[in-house]
């Protein structure tokens, strides 16, 4: 982490190594009791009673209790090893530490980078084995001790749920599809044991003790229990594990990477978030434990990625279980955080795991950043998927339908639906054998409470493969997220309801779902040539023999009420509209409507045009402007119009990410054909520039300069930058102080980084008058300088 942190700030207007291998672990010293209770053998040559401590317990008949010295055993014998000088040995063998080698462990099993392994803390993933030594009080004596681990899983547990396994010390080979300890090997008081856990075990704390007993007297007992749980996580290496991923570049990526970008803006104006998912940084492993252990999911369950995803989608929304986050979508943020503010998911975590309260406030990439955390602190890979253009289907008919009075008005008390600028859920890696076959791979959550699912607000997972072929009879809610990306827009003319039907004005079959982004393995790359587009894996191109199948496949499975809109319209006038790419806040812009006549006779266009403010999810904020025309289209002539936008008209009716729709609806009049467009754009603030002479060492300062140009003719008020260092040091808040008009903010930033490797600094500006500006930086931290000793 950087440390030592000295920031200057100017305003214009008046001034991850972690624990190495080898590295001595931290012991954890346990509680002993001695029981001398009467105990029955059992027909199966186990214990029928009473086990310390406990109020019932019953033994599995499947299992196996070996004595070390055994002949099926493998280990010891009555000569190995010589019995130490001044140790009791008539005493019932009895542990006085356990060391969990958490160093060790975590290398085998990926886990070195989290915080809690630095602290001693054992994180290993199932279905591998995974040391611990054993201190006892007197040396082992195979022939006539014998010692059992007894593990326990949730508040409850039972052996018919998995959740209580009780397995003998034995000297075979361990098999990952069953509970097993090994002796590894002996030297004095120490034994090396090797524990391994199936590859379907529950995640999350598992809690362990260990029993000794005389082979010979089953009636005498001690039980030690420790108090330090072993963290237990899915295992994408392990082919036994549902979550099972083959490509190392994707498990790289989706699984240990805790940085990452998150795609937002618009499909003519992709832009990023660059994330901190932080899922090594603690207490985040502790919250995405939390957040299962606060569900209703049953502790046996917790094995299972298809029940594990479909919790996290609900709870990491605050409605119905006081989960993570509470959303707000209204403009207004008084008593929490902007979303736009937020640049990771550390702060957020960490805030709902000491308060036990949802944190205020999040939107759909804000929950899906803490989503994409969750599912990778607990070794599910994960990603953030955007989707622009992406539908609201409220009433599962898997058509966005908008209505219009006689006088093409919008009936705005019946459009229900909507269409976001874009909409950001998660995609998890996993087989599905509860579905047909093929349908295993990525499976679409989304957290977003937008609608319920089974009387929950979550949603998935749903196979995106069944998804693109239009299977949407899967479990889980595969109309919806369908619909997000494929739905057909039906404009419905109204005229009156109680006597007269509607009437289909026209249908869109290529304006939902566009560019569907996450990003691609590797390093962060400089704008978005790290952009990884999945749209092909939602749907095939629109418009397409294949897609139009997909499409009524859909409506047919899920028992759409649109199907009767489905006929073909002639239409002879092509009308598209054309806006800007890229437009800096406090400029000018245009957008065209441009239209071609494909007739050989006159065509008369009347043609009403809105621009209006919005939020990201395509609800109207504030109008801007209306303006109508008339345009005479000679045959086979093309013709434009056009309603520009000026700051002096825009600039005050902004909200959250300074997004437009610019909508065009009118008539041809000799043909009655109906035009109805609309498009999305938003004008971009501009980056935060964060510079370093790029000479980082550890144990050395290192400089970062960052820098904000104001674009606007106005001073900005209340002005902040936000800075955060994944996996370096948690976010700081700096306060500048106002900006002049077209002036700027700077700031210098001095930190002394701890661990050598490349780092990744997140810089946001924010402000009253304009926010949601961010650059980031990485650097390359270089090792301390090493001096030869003799």
């Amino acid at each position: 982490m950087f440390s030592r942190s000295r920031y200057q700030v100017r305003g214009s207007s008046s001034t991850s190594g972690r624990v190495q291998p080898g590295r001595a672990s931290q012991g954890t010293t346990l509680a002993s009791t001695t029981a001398f209770t009467a105990f029955n053998v059992n027909k199966y040559g186990g214990l029928g009673s009473i086990i310390p401590g406990m109020s019932s317990w019953s033994r599995d008949p499947s299992e196996t209790f070996m004595s070390l010295g055994s002949p099926d055993s493998g280990v010891g014998s009555p000569t190995h090893g010589r019995v130490g000088s001044g140790q009791d040995q008539s005493a019932i063998l009895e542990v006085g530490k356990i060391d969990w080698e958490a160093a060790i462990n975590a290398t085998d099993h990926h886990t070195d980078r989290f915080d809690a392994v630095e602290s001693g803390k054992p994180v290993i993933r199932r279905g591998q084995v995974f040391k611990l030594t054993v201190h006892f009080k007197r040396q082992l004596i195979p022939h006539r001790d014998t010692i059992r681990f007894k593990f326990e899983f949730g508040r409850n547990p039972f052996i018919s749920r998995g959740t209580r396994v009780l397995r003998t010390v034995q000297g075979k080979e361990l098999d990952n599809n069953d509970w097993g300890v090994r002796l590894r090997t002996m030297s004095g008081t120490h034994t090396i044991m090797d524990v391994m856990t199936p590859a379907d075990c529950p995640v999350g704390i598992w809690k362990m003790s260990i029993i000794t007993n005389f082979k010979d007297d089953v009636k005498k007992m001690q039980t030690f229990k420790c108090d330090q749980g072993i963290y237990v996580l899915f295992n994408p290496w392990v082919k036994e594990d549902l979550t099972y991923m083959d490509d190392k570049k994707e498990i790289e990526e989706y699984v240990l990477n805790d940085m990452g970008k998150i795609w937002c803006g618009t499909s003519k104006r992709l832009r990023y978030r660059a994330w901190n998912f932080g899922q090594y940084e603690d207490p985040v492993l502790d919250a995405a434990i939390r957040v299962l252990d606060a569900s209703k999911l049953d502790a046996g369950a917790r094995g299972n990625p298809v029940k594990i995803v479909r919790t996290i989608s609900a709870m990491v929304n605050a409605p119905d279980d006081n989960g993570v986050l509470e959303g707000n979508w209204s403009g207004s943020y008084e008593g929490g955080t902007p979303p736009t503010q937020w640049q990771g998911s550390v702060q957020i975590l960490t805030k709902w795991f000491e308060s036990g309260e949802p944190v205020c406030f999040g939107q759909c990439w804000v929950f899906s950043g803490v989503t994409t955390t969750v599912l990778r602190a607990l070794g599910i890979p994960g990603r953030s998927v955007t989707n622009f253009a992406s539908a609201h289907d409220t009433n599962c008919n898997i058509t966005v339908d908008f209505h219009y009075s006689q006088d093409y008005s919008k009936l705005e008390d019946m459009n229900m639906d909507s269409i976001w600028n874009f909409h950001v859920w998660n995609e998890s890696w996993m087989a599905r054998p509860d579905l047909p076959a093929g349908n295993g791979g990525w499976q679409a959550i989304d957290a977003t409470p937008q609608e319920t699912s089974e009387g929950v607000f979550c949603a998935g997972p749903a196979a995106v493969s069944a998804i693109r072929k239009g299977e949407v009879g899967i479990l889980y809610d595969a109309p919806f997220i369908f619909a997000e990306v494929n739905a057909d827009i039906i404009h419905w003319l109204c005229p009156d309801l109680e006597t007269e039907d509607m009437v289909k004005l026209k249908m869109d079959t290529n304006g939902v779902g566009q560019s569907i982004s996450t990003k691609r393995p590797g390093p962060m790359g400089i704008g978005n040539s790290d952009r990884l587009d999945v749209t092909d894996s939602y749907k095939a191109t629109d418009r397409s023999d294949e897609e139009r199948a997909a499409v009524i496949n859909a409506l047919m499975r899920g028992h759409s009420s649109s199907t009767t809109a489905y006929d073909v319209l002639k239409e002879d006038v092509i009308f598209t509209l054309d806006d800007k790419d890229d437009v800096l806040i406090g400029q000018p812009f245009s957008i065209f409507l441009k239209m071609k006549n494909t007739s050989k006779e006159k065509r008369t266009v009347e043609i009403t045009m809105h621009l209006e403010t919005t939020y990201y999810t395509g609800v109207v904020a504030e109008k801007v402007k209306t303006e109508k025309f008339t345009v005479v289209l000679e045959p086979l002539k093309d013709n434009k119009s056009s309603i520009t936008g000026v700051p002096d008209e825009y600039l005050d009716l902004l909200v959250d990410q300074a997004a437009f729709q610019v909508s065009a609806i009118g008539t041809v009049k000799e043909t009655k054909q109906v035009i109805c467009l609309s498009d999305d754009f938003r004008v971009r603030a501009p980056d935060v520039i964060v510079k370093s002479d790029g000479k980082c060492q550890v144990g050395k300062p290192c400089k970062v300069d960052v820098k904000f140009v104001n674009p606007l003719t106005k001073i900005l008020h209340k002005c902040m930058f936000i800075l955060e260092a994944p996996g370096l040091e948690k976010p700081h808040e700096i306060a500048c102080s106002n900006v002049e008009a077209k002036g700027t903010a700077s700031m210098s930033y001095t930190c002394q980084p701890k661990h050598a490797g490349m780092k990744t600094i997140l810089v946001s500006f924010t402000s009253k008058e304009l926010s949601d500006a961010d650059g980031f930086l990485t650097v390359d931290v270089k090792p301390a300088a090493t001096s030869a000793h003799r």
